[in-house]
């Protein structure tokens, strides 16, 4: 939009309609750029002039109807679509609806209705765009907060550091090779890179301790989801991920920590994280012992698969070192 005025590209195969609709929109204060008359040459021009919104004939002659240039538009530029239409099928008029166009205007029409669905449409898309922007902020911010709690769990316990982001590498590849929603996948990549943030209450000299814990050390350690939980419980996430979180050491024969969970009962993230979290221990160096390798990490879920960790998880990691060439990164 040039100095608050709206430039609108009118798509109409009809010459004399669509230069009475351009000369309509230029009394009512808005830029118009020279009419378009092919679905080909609307996507074109599109990429070229960058307008604020198209009136768009459902009807057009050529191989591309209004549909389908709209459908274009709308995933390759996000530029609001509202249809110009005197009569179309229902058919076409479903194929339409697919394409989620701002508005419909029926020829023919009254300046007065041109001028509101054109506001309107205007509007919504600007309130929609600043809405995707305070969402990406919001991300952002998440994302960067997560980032400095990871980043604080290993100061703290520096034998582990890259374990979370390893985790949560190692996850987020399970929840999709399981098929688990784009939604799912980025919870659990979350989940990942904190679920040890617990361990910021735990004393730094018991984390780092070379030889066997005692008991009452080993249950500090294992206080470390409900410490975690405790923490994340706080932070506004669209995911529950202070449950996860809680719930990464739960085992589905319920002889897993704090709460003793059993199947249904824990959520799949936490089963996942559960999966990745011991694959990932096992492997990598411990302060009390050598790194045991990914060989010995995979037989070791595999045996209890069934017992402790969800069949289809266990299945789902193996596939991804046996098959699509996973690797945890220690670099």
């Amino acid at each position: 939009m040039t100095d608050g005025i709206a430039k609108i590209l009118v798509v109409e195969d009809e010459r004399i309609v669509g230069e009475d609709i351009k000369y309509r929109l230029q009394k009512l204060g808005y830029s118009v750029p020279p009419i378009v008359r092919s679905g080909e040459e609307a996507i074109k021009k599109v990429k070229a002039l960058s307008p604020d919104m198209v009136l768009m004939d459902i009807v057009l002659d050529g191989e591309m109807d209004g549909v389908e240039a709209a459908a274009i538009i709308k995933s390759h530029y996000g530029i609001p679509v509202v249809y110009l239409t005197a009569y179309s099928d229902q058919k076409t008029l479903e194929r339409a609806k697919i394409t989620e166009p701002y508005g419909y205007i029926l020829k023919p029409f009254e300046n007065r209705d041109l001028h509101i669905i054109i506001d309107i449409s205007l509007y919504k898309h600007k309130m929609e765009k600043k809405l995707r922007e305070t969402e990406e902020t919001l991300r952002k911010t998440l994302n960067d907060t997560i980032k400095a709690l990871s980043s604080a769990v290993e100061l703290k316990d520096p034998y582990t550091a890259g374990h979370q982001k390893r985790v949560s590498d190692l996850a987020s590849a399970i929840a999709s090779e399981i098929g688990l929603s784009p939604e799912k996948i980025d919870c659990i990549r979350l989940a990942g890179l904190i679920h040890d943030v617990g361990k910021i209450r735990i004393p730094a000299e018991i984390l780092s301790w070379p030889n066997q814990l005692s008991d009452i050390d080993f249950n500090l350690i294992k206080a470390h989801p409900q410490a975690g939980y405790e923490i994340m419980k706080t932070i506004h996430f669209p995911f529950p991920v202070a449950r996860i979180v809680l719930q990464h050491h739960e085992r589905i024969d319920g002889s897993g920590y704090p709460e003793g969970l059993m199947r249904d009962q824990i959520l799949i993230e936490a089963k996942i994280l559960a999966v990745a979290d011991v694959v990932e221990a096992i492997a990598s160096h411990r302060p009390y012992r050598a790194a045991l390798g990914i060989t010995h990490a995979l037989n070791e879920i595999s045996k209890k698969s069934g017992f402790l960790f969800e069949p289809r998880v266990v299945e789902a990691c193996l596939n991804l070192f046996s098959k699509k060439g996973f690797k945890l990164n220690h670099s």
